[in-house]
């Protein structure tokens, strides 16, 4: 054998045995698999008829699947779909429509944000939602609006946060509050003009004093 065959040689893949294999690929077909289950399913089934056993990572994913399928997964995710739908829905549509204004989450944002039927698994919902940037979006889309419309904001006279200089220490009326994205925001009047920032831009303004 060459030097080259002898370096690119690949080990062969060892086999294990799968105990009552038949009946626990009988048992599994039976139950209502995912598409996708399915056909990885029927796959490995079809390995093992042919060769009798099956490598220790396709005996792995077997395993995967029948705990996935077991009586107390398939319990508690329908235990799941009904509480998402009745009390965590509105959550998860307020992190989508931020996700879906950035590249991460994008899918599984876009659906939750357009499909009412679309049920998120448990781990994707806490992955969406329970991290440092959801919960500032979440804030925001439920917390009373900082400059409630019909109140005077003062501009902040800060240039990281708002960039045209004319609006700096600017005093405006709000007439419109936004609780969208990452930050609240406002919409307010300045010399008959009207500026959307966010509320971090803003602060209350002074009130005049009594003489």
């Amino acid at each position: 054998m060459s030097y080259w065959h002898q370096m690119y040689r690949r080990e062969p893949v060892s086999r294990v045995e799968l105990d009552n294999g038949a009946a626990r690929f009988e048992s599994l077909m039976s139950k209502e698999l995912s598409e996708r289950d399915r056909k990885f399913a029927e796959s490995l089934q079809r390995q093992f008829s042919e060769k009798g056993n099956l490598s220790p990572k396709q005996v792995e994913c077997i395993e995967r699947m029948e705990e996935r399928y077991s009586e107390d997964a398939i319990a508690a995710r329908k235990k799941w779909e009904a509480s998402y739908k009745d009390e965590h829905r509105q959550t998860a549509i307020i992190c989508a429509n931020y996700y879906v204004t950035t590249s991460y989450f994008r899918d599984l944002a876009v659906k939750i944000a357009t499909d009412e039927d679309f049920v998120p698994t448990e781990r994707q919902f806490n992955a969406l939602t329970k991290n440092k940037y959801a919960k500032k979006a979440i804030a925001a889309a439920t917390e009373p609006p900082a400059f409630p419309v019909g109140t005077l904001a003062k501009v902040r006279a800060n240039y990281n946060l708002v960039t045209d200089r004319t609006l700096h220490d600017q005093i405006g009326l709000v007439v419109e509050n936004h609780a969208k994205g990452l930050y609240a925001s406002s919409t307010i009047l300045v010399n008959g003009k009207r500026h959307k920032l966010e509320d971090r831009c803003l602060k209350a303004a002074a009130k005049k004093k009594k003489k």
